[in-house]
C-alpha cells in the first residue's frame, strides 16, 4: 500500500519513524499517569463513580473475609444502578483488585490511559495511510495531548476503551478495503463488534462510513456475494445483538434505557444547538481547530478516503439528534471525535510541510513538532495539577458516620449521592434537584407535586442528608418542610443532616 510519494520529513526511515512515534506514545501514557491516586473527581464524576461502585461490587462479592456488613452495601451499591453496557472496564479493574490485594480506583485510570494511547498507534497507521507520515505524526499528537482528551481519556468508564477500538476499527477496514485480506476482514470485524459491545452507540461512528464505502466498491451483486463483507458484517453485529436480546427480551436489564435517550423536541430549540456546539469546541480544543480540521477534509487526496470520513461525520451528527439531550450535556458523547478530527488534521499539517520545504523550512517544522510535544506534556502537567480531590473521601466519610450503615438515606447531595454512597459506605437514595426534575419533564416522567413526593421517603427513609446547602435554599417547599417538622441530627461546614424518624407537628 503506497503512502507517499514525498520523503517524510518528521520520519525519513523507518528506524526514526519507530523511534518517533513510540516516544510520542510513552510522553502521552507517562503524562496521563500524572496525580494518579487523585479521586476520580475530576470530571464526570457521576459517571466515573457509578464504575467504582459497580466494580466494587464484583470485587466484594468474592472477597471471602469481609465484613458481611461491607459486603452487603458493596452489593446493593452495585444492583442500584441500572444497567447500560456490558461491564467490560469494571470486571477487569475488579480482577486487578484481587491481584493487587486491595480497592485501588485508580487502576482503572492505568486501564483507560492504556486503551486511548493503544488507539493512538491504530490512529497513526490510519492516517499515514489516508494522509502521510507526517500527517499521521501530528494527528497522534493532536489525538494524545488536546486538552479534554488528556483528562478524559483516563476516566473510570468505558468511553476511552470504546474509542480506541473504534479507531481500531477504521485502521483494520481501511487496510482490509485497500487489500481484501482475510486476515484484515476478520480484524475489522473484531474490533468493529468489541466497539459495538462496549457501548452500542459506538455503531454511529461505524457503521456509515463503512457501509459507503462497501456499497461504492462494486456493483449490488458483487457485494452480495462477497464473503468477506459478510464475516465483517456478522463478526460486528453478534455480540452487541446478542447482549439486546437477552437485555431486552430476556432478563429486562436493558428496557429503562429505551425510554430515557431521544428527545426530539429538542431539535426546534436553538439552546441544543448552542450547547452542542459549545460541547464540540470544549472536546476538540477551541471552535478554531474545529473549524481547521473540518476544512482538512477538503485537503484528503483521495475521493474515496474524503467519503469514508465524510460518512463519519454524517454517522455523527445521526448520533447527535438521536442523543439530543446527552449530546449537548455530557461532553463524552462527543469523545470519539477526537480521532476523526485529528485525521484532517494531519492533513493541514501535512499541507503545511509541503509548503514548509518550499521554503526551506524543513528544521523549523522539525522543532516545532518537538515543542508541540513537549507542550503537550508540560501543559497536560499543570492541566492534571490544577485540581486536587484528596480530601473529599473523608469528608464523605465524616459525614456518612452520623448514621449507621443500614439505615434508609435519602440525601440532597452531590453526583445523585454516589459520593456519599461511595466514600462513606452508605446506600443513597437522591432527592431530585431542579436540574434532575428537567430531565424528568424531558422524559414526560412523572414527578408528582412536592408532598406525594416527600411522603413517599418521610414514610420510608431514616435521615434526610444534605450536602449541597445552595440548592436546598432554593429548593423553599423541602427546605421549609424538613426544618419545620424534623428534628437536626447534625450540622456543620457544608452537611446539614435531619433525623426522619420523628415528626415533629
Amino acid at each position: 500500500m503506497k503512502i507517499s510519494d514525498q520523503k517524510s520529513l518528521l520520519a525519513p526511515t523507518n528506524f526514526w519513524r519507530i523511534v518517533i512515534v513510540f516516544s510520542i506514545l510513552v510522553c502521552g501514557f507517562v503524562t496521563r499517569l500524572y496525580d494518579l491516586t487523585d479521586p476520580p473527581l475530576d470530571y464526570s464524576p457521576t459517571r466515573q463513580l457509578r464504575s467504582a461502585m459497580i466494580a466494587r461490587g464484583i470485587y466484594y462479592s468474592t472477597l471471602p473475609d469481609a465484613p458481611e456488613w461491607q459486603k452487603d452495601i458493596a452489593s446493593k451499591g452495585r444492583d442500584l444502578h441500572s444497567r447500560i453496557e456490558p461491564e467490560i472496564i469494571e470486571n477487569i479493574t475488579a480482577a486487578t483488585y484481587h491481584l493487587v490485594g486491595g480497592e485501588y480506583v485508580w487502576i482503572a485510570r492505568i486501564y483507560s490511559s492504556l486503551f486511548w494511547v493503544l488507539g493512538g498507534l491504530a490512529l497513526f497507521l490510519l492516517t499515514r495511510q489516508i494522509v502521510s507520515d507526517d500527517g499521521g505524526i501530528l494527528a497522534l499528537i493532536y489525538y494524545l495531548f488536546v486538552p479534554f482528551g488528556l483528562v478524559a481519556s483516563r476516566t473510570f468508564q468505558p468511553d476511552p476503551m470504546m474509542t480506541a477500538m473504534i479507531i481500531t476499527a477504521w485502521m483494520s477496514f481501511y487496510y482490509w478495503d485497500k487489500s481484501s485480506s482475510w486476515k484484515w476482514a476478520i480484524l475489522a470485524g473484531l474490533t468493529a463488534g468489541l466497539a459495538m459491545y462496549i457501548k452500542s452507540t459506538s455503531a454511529f461512528f461505524l457503521f456509515p462510513g463503512m457501509a459507503l464505502v462497501v456499497l461504492s466498491r462494486k456493483k449490488v451483486l458483487e457485494t452480495i456475494r462477497d464473503g468477506q463483507v459478510w464475516v465483517i458484517a456478522l463478526i460486528a453485529s453478534l455480540p452487541v445483538l446478542a447482549y439486546h436480546i437477552y437485555g431486552l427480551f430476556i432478563s429486562g436489564i436493558l428496557v429503562s434505557q429505551l425510554g430515557a435517550r431521544f428527545f426530539s423536541q429538542m431539535w426546534s430549540d436553538p439552546g441544543f444547538y448552542r450547547l452542542w456546539g459549545n460541547a464540540l469546541s470544549k472536546v476538540t480544543g477551541h471552535y478554531l481547530i474545529l473549524l481547521i480540521g473540518l476544512l482538512g477534509l477538503l485537503l484528503i487526496k483521495k475521493r474515496r478516503d474524503m467519503v469514508f470520513l465524510t460518512a463519519i461525520w454524517a454517522g455523527y451528527l445521526l448520533y447527535g439528534f438521536g442523543f439530543s439531550y446527552h449530546i449537548s450535556t455530557h461532553l463524552y458523547y462527543t469523545l470519539p471525535v477526537i480521532p476523526l478530527l485529528g485525521i484532517s488534521i494531519g492533513a493541514v499539517s501535512d499541507w503545511i510541510f509541503q509548503h514548509a520545504r518550499k521554503f526551506n523550512l524543513e528544521k523549523l517544522m522539525v522543532v516545532g513538532t518537538a515543542l508541540l510535544v513537549i507542550l503537550g506534556v508540560s501543559g497536560g502537567y499543570f492541566l492534571l495539577a490544577r485540581e486536587d480531590y484528596r480530601h473529599e473521601p473523608a469528608y464523605y466519610q465524616k459525614v456518612a458516620d452520623f448514621v449507621e450503615p443500614t439505615a434508609k438515606i435519602v440525601a440532597l447531595t452531590q453526583d445523585y449521592g454516589y459520593r456519599l454512597s461511595y466514600y462513606g459506605w452508605r446506600i443513597i437514595q437522591p432527592w431530585k434537584g431542579n436540574e434532575d426534575l428537567i430531565y424528568s419533564e424531558l422524559k414526560d416522567s412523572e414527578t408528582g407535586p412536592f408532598s406525594e413526593r416527600f411522603s413517599r421517603y418521610s414514610e420510608n427513609f431514616d435521615y434526610f442528608i444534605i450536602t449541597r446547602k445552595g440548592e436546598f435554599r432554593r429548593l423553599k417547599n423541602l427546605s421549609q418542610e424538613l426544618y419545620a417538622h424534623y428534628p437536626i441530627l447534625a450540622e456543620g461546614g457544608g452537611y446539614l443532616i435531619f433525623d426522619l424518624r420523628e415528626r415533629i407537628d
